[in-house]
């Protein structure tokens, strides 16, 4: 059971230290085409995962505004 235990909170602090630094890749559409691409350190304080940072508005079918989502790995 302690061999469990000592497993389950070394899984659980890797966890969270993994979750600390979270980088988002970000897109800025104008007219529907991307003009920049970038990768953008998530501020906790104000955002709580990369689609919180989303401002894009959909004016005749075409894209306008910034559009972030989470980096694979």
């Amino acid at each position: 059971m302690k061999k469990v235990l000592i497993s389950l909170a070394a899984v659980a602090m890797l966890a969270c230290m993994a979750s600390c630094n979270k980088t988002c890749d970000c897109k800025l559409y104008v007219n529907g085409a991307v003009t920049t691409e970038t990768e953008v350190e998530l501020d906790k304080d104000s955002y709580d995962k990369c689609s919180d940072m989303n401002t894009i508005v959909t004016i005749a079918d075409k894209k306008n505004g910034l559009e972030c989502k989470s980096q694979l790995f």
